[in-house]
């Protein structure tokens, strides 16, 4: 999860571990939707790569995103309101 830069120089986030990946391929996170606010078109973020999806693809995946610290508590209580809802 990207974080902002200042969430991690806050002092509030201790380190608690640090593991290296076993390989490249373990380092990098799942595909992300991406969706265009004026156009409302989406795409796919993976890789390094952002590629134009539909909406179906979409579900289920996160909204790609840098974080505020209140949204990673968010996320540590359980809220998923950053994943695409398939019934709106």
């Amino acid at each position: 999860m990207g974080v902002y830069d200042d969430v991690l120089k806050s002092g509030d986030w201790p380190v608690i571990e640090n593991r290296p990946f076993v390989d490249e391929n373990e380092a990098w996170p799942p595909p992300a939707c991406m969706i265009d606010q004026i156009t409302g078109e989406f795409s796919i973020y993976y890789r390094g790569e952002i590629r134009p999806a539909d909406r179906e693809e979409c579900e289920g995946l996160e909204i790609a995103a840098v974080w505020e610290a209140q949204h990673i508590v968010d996320r540590i209580m359980g809220e998923d309101k950053w994943h695409l809802d398939p019934n709106k």
